[in-house]
């Protein structure tokens, strides 16, 4: 996907080299801790090279009350002046090759300045923001503008950002009078704002947004039902993404936009992490739980370096402290309440390891204007008021290491122990052959929910191509067809069908008749998990399906199938999720009585599904899920297939849908590389059709412009290179989608003009060496 906004960094990155076990032990004491009930001992497990264990003492953190409540100041650059100064712009060139970003609360100056840029940055401005759920939100800035935004609200985020020589602040709230989420665009300096885009909800639970280092704003709700609802800005309006139910107890939520990851406060539960990736699976992690710790309050730090550092924080009122997360630090930070102190009271209560214990519930992150202390700000539900906190400087530069190999893990306060999370980041080494295209058509989603649609197949109307249909299995009752307009056409209540494939002018006639005397139809077979049959069905002129019976088979529990035409014969293999094969001839009589004949069997090691044949080689292609691609020459039925294809980098299990597709007189295999919602695409040679070169990965992105969505775990597809006339006059590439959203909807299937599948073959193809 090409995204036509690009956004400029403020500031840019610095990390600290520095070693975390280094920054920490130098930070702490490693004696024994002799902390109040408020703190807590954590352990810190060094890296492989450090092998030893130490206990480090845990520090209190002094706080500063707020008088004026919850209070974020964002940075701005003044243009005006920028512009009208040029001597100020000494290093023009490097500001124009700056990493994409934006500046946000949640970061609160979110890069570092290099010091080969701060002169062009050096004309930095203020504003200020203070919510008040009861009074409304004031906003002024350092040129002296102010605005007040009266009513009830709930702060989602707020962030300047940046696209060319424009900037704003971006302001998110959700309105607890009208029920809406209320998103502002605002003048930095003028603090001028138009009509805010707004979005009824079921109520909000919990509420949070991040604009990434492309401009996109996402938005998460949680709403009264339980039912996690995300959203993006898109085209200056809301684009629901997906939703999905998330349970009772989410108190609050961060995200941060740069990593794909979400946090949820849960309290009955603790913290969990989710992949905000429309198009990952839907499974949460659960990072911290702690006995009698009602988590409620969490927040998000990430910085704009390359490698997408994450660090985050969450409260409990049940615990006077913060634990604070990042790659190379997860550990718990008791709090000091010294508000009304003096300095000498201060360094008293330090001394004596005391503090006045406060009930946070809110906390939220920021990094200092140098780029280089982290702050936070809590609440304390008891008396109302708001605290801020500085961490120390080595404390800061630990959480914001990058170059860490140590695995720490963190106590509660009420816990003995808490399981580490290693959190992955992975980079393909393959990305240079991993090739995007956009889906132009989307059918109806099938009518059963759950995983449902599994294979489709294309008939070709041969008189009038453009009223081609698309058949696709509804695995929990139903084969449909659609037009090519993604509408549903028919749909055949005739059991769990499966598989589909079609095959044309199949011959019509007793057994004894000769074939220059027998009729020809058009067919589709489909697996029929109900009874474990092959389901044959007529396709008339208009594309109009009739169900003419079933053929029993041996298997035992039917599963994937394809089937080829030969001098007028259908023949089908179909194969069961024990590894069988089984190869029948099929017979149509006058009458339309269907009947198949066993012609064949053999056995892969482990369970196959998808299989496709090419006539011109007259070879079949089948793949075993687990494992790789067999190849079987169909010329006689005593032949047995050969492995030919392993699973391998950036390949990843389950290989389902296979489907065959000629290029520049070139014929490639396209083969659903499942595990990371790809497809692969193998050359075979003309010479030798047992021979698969893999050239690289097709990917299926959104097309937020059309609202579709794009593609994640394909079990079935089909491709031709048939004429259908208008947008797929070279072709047509159907795939299952096993993860409809945008919005969320049951699964459905995506049509991919064959033009964009040409290209991003070609594209592969060049880039082999």
């Amino acid at each position: 996907m090409t995204h036509q906004r690009h956004t400029k960094v403020v500031f840019k990155t610095k990390a600290t080299a520095a070693a975390l076990s280094s920054v920490l032990l130098s930070l702490f004491s490693c004696a024994a801790s002799t902390t109040s009930n408020s703190s807590a001992d954590t352990t810190l497990v060094q890296s492989e090279s450090q092998p030893q264990e130490a206990k480090i003492q845990n520090s209190a953190l002094p706080l500063t009350k707020l008088t004026n409540g919850l209070s974020l100041t964002l940075h701005y650059r003044n243009y005006a002046n920028h512009l009208n100064n040029p001597k100020k712009d000494t290093n023009k060139d490097a500001n124009k090759d700056t990493h994409a970003s934006n500046t946000s609360i949640d970061t609160q100056h979110d890069a570092y300045v290099d010091t080969h840029v701060s002169n062009a940055y050096a004309d930095t401005h203020a504003i200020n923001i203070n919510i008040s759920e009861h009074k409304g939100i004031s906003l002024y800035n350092s040129a002296g503008k102010k605005h007040f935004i009266a009513g009830h609200y709930s702060l989602a985020s707020a962030e300047v950002v940046e696209s060319d020589t424009k900037q704003w602040v971006s302001l998110v709230v959700f309105n607890n009078n009208t029920q809406h989420i209320e998103v502002y665009r605002i003048n930095a300096e003028s603090l001028e704002f138009a009509q805010p885009q707004t979005k009824i909800t079921k109520g909000s639970e919990a509420i949070c947004a991040s604009t990434s280092s492309a401009g996109e704003l996402q938005i998460i709700n949680i709403d009264a039902t339980g039912t996690l609802n995300q959203y993006e800005i898109h085209s200056g309006r809301f684009l629901s993404l997906r939703d999905f139910a998330i349970g009772p107890g989410i108190k609050s939520c961060a995200i941060n936009a740069n990593t794909d990851t979400l946090y949820l406060a849960d309290e009955f539960a603790g913290v969990w992490q989710l992949d905000t990736n429309i198009e990952s699976e839907l499974a949460k992690n659960l990072i911290f739980h702690g006995k009698d710790v009602a988590v409620e309050g969490v927040a998000t730090l990430y910085s704009t370096t390359i490698d997408g550092v994450d660090i985050a924080a969450w409260v409990s009122p049940d615990a006077s402290g913060v634990w604070l997360k990042a790659p190379c630090l997860t550990q718990f930070f008791s709090l000091m309440n010294t508000a009304g102190e003096s300095n000498l009271a201060v360094r008293q209560l330090k001394a004596n390891n005391k503090s006045t214990s406060i009930q946070p519930e809110f906390v939220h992150l920021s990094l200092g204007e140098d780029g280089k202390n982290v702050s936070l700000v809590v609440d304390d539900d008891e008396s109302g008021d708001v605290f801020s906190a500085e961490l120390p400087s080595k404390l800061s530069a630990a959480l914001l290491n990058r170059q860490c190999g140590t695995n720490i893990e963190a106590t509660s306060p009420k816990e003995n122990y808490l399981e580490g999370t290693h959190i992955q980041s992975i980079t393909s080494q393959h990305a240079d052959l991993t090739v995007k295209v956009k889906p132009d058509v989307e059918t109806a989603p099938v009518e059963n929910h759950g995983d449902a649609a599994d294979d489709p197949a294309i008939w070709i109307n041969s008189n009038t191509p453009s009223q081609s249909r698309v058949l696709g299995t509804d695995k929990k009752g139903a084969l449909n067809s659609y037009d090519l307009a993604g509408k549903l056409v028919q749909s055949l209540p005739v059991g769990r069908v499966n598989n589909v494939d079609v095959g044309y002018k199949v011959s019509v006639s007793e057994a004894n008749t000769k074939q220059n005397d027998a009729s020809f139809i058009d067919i589709a077979v489909a697996s029929n998990r109900t009874h474990n049959s092959l389901s044959v069905f007529e396709i008339d002129k208009l594309g109009t399906m009739t169900h003419l019976g079933h053929i029993s088979t041996t298997l035992h529990d039917i599963y994937g199938m394809c089937l080829f035409v030969s001098d007028g014969v259908a023949h089908v293999f179909a194969n069961d999720t024990s590894g069988r094969f089984e190869r029948y001839r099929v017979s149509i009589a006058p009458d339309k009585a269907v009947d198949g004949r066993l012609t064949q069997s053999f056995s892969l090691p482990s369970q196959p599904e998808g299989c496709v044949v090419d006539t011109k080689t007259r070879t079949a292609y089948l793949g075993e899920e687990g494992a790789g691609i067999w190849a079987l020459d169909i010329t006689t039925s005593s032949n047995q297939p050969q492995f030919i294809g392993e699973i391998e980098a950036p390949v990843e299990a389950d290989i389902e849908g296979l489907a065959l597709f000629d290029v520049d007189s070139q014929t490639y295999l396209i083969a659903s590389s499942q595990g990371n919602n790809s497809y692969a695409i193998y050359h075979i040679h003309n010479e030798n059709p047992e021979k698969l070169e893999l050239m690289g990965l097709v990917q299926i992105a959104a097309d937020k412009d059309k609202q579709i969505d794009g593609v994640s775990e394909t079990d079935g597809l089909e491709v031709t290179n048939a004429n259908l006339g208008g947008r797929f006059t070279e072709g047509l590439w159907v795939v299952q989608d096993g993860r409809n959203v945008m919005p969320s909807e049951t699964q459905n299937f995506k049509l991919i003009a064959g033009t964009s599948l040409k290209d991003a073959i070609k594209k592969l193809a060049n880039a082999k060496p």
